[in-house]
């Protein structure tokens, strides 16, 4: 019996992700992709129709859920609010992702639409925690730009160098925290901005997992988890 069309997806994203690990990029073929999820190279094709496409639907699935990771420590209070704390958690995570670095290091083989974070979803958050007196007086625009340069910059070291990464992460959230959160933010602007902030991520992923599988309409759940309903402030 044929395998449902999600759980067709799904094997194959899953064999994907294994075999670009296991073989990088370049050498993985769609013919050893097929092979591990137990389908046709043909209908690897019905779904994504070239291997770059499939690579790039494998990394918007892997920024999705490290957006979704956030969102969770957020929520649960295991991460604080600020743009220092976001900044070091997303280091962190991409350092932890392969091929999310060539990603956000700008390579040309990142995947199509993948600037949703940080991109117009950072602006947003950083609007949000403007408008709840959380960041400094600061042009959105610049704080976002810092975010991606000091993201870049501290990627780009902590690949070089594995065993200096604590000393980067702390670094980093260092110099982000004293130059735009404010360090007298009130906790109820930081509760209020909250429910805000967890709806822009939520937002980023949806648009993630979208970008992931345009090409062809399936019944694939995709996303890592069912999106959470948001308890106004």
């Amino acid at each position: 019996m044929a395998r449902p069309v999600q759980d067709r997806a799904e094997a194959i994203l899953t064999a994907a992700r294994e075999q670009f690990l296991l073989d990088g990029s370049e050498r993985t073929t769609v013919d050893a992709v097929a092979a591990r999820a137990g389908v046709g190279k043909g209908t690897v094709f019905l779904y994504w129709p070239t291997k770059a496409r499939l690579h790039d639907a494998v990394l918007q699935l892997e920024a999705a859920a490290l957006l979704t990771s956030l969102a969770d420590e957020l929520r649960a209070g295991a991460t604080r609010l600020s743009i220092a704390h976001v900044v070091r958690r997303e280091i962190a995570a991409v350092l932890d992702i392969p091929g999310l670095a060539a990603q956000r290091l700008g390579e040309p083989d990142g995947p199509a639409g993948s600037d949703d974070f940080p991109g117009p979803a950072l602006h947003r958050i950083v609007s949000i925690m403007q408008a709840h007196h959380l960041v400094r007086d600061t042009p959105t625009a610049e704080i976002v730009t810092a975010f991606q340069a000091v993201m870049s910059g501290s990627v780009l070291i902590g690949l070089a160098d594995p065993e200096r990464q604590g000393v980067i992460l702390d670094a980093a959230e260092r110099l982000v925290r004293s130059t735009y959160d404010r360090p007298d933010a009130d906790p109820a602007d930081i509760a209020a901005a909250l429910p805000k902030v967890l709806d822009a991520l939520e937002d980023a992923v949806d648009r993630l997992v979208d970008q992931a599988a345009p090409d062809r309409p399936t019944t694939a759940v995709l996303r890592p988890r069912e999106r959470p309903a948001i308890t106004p402030a």
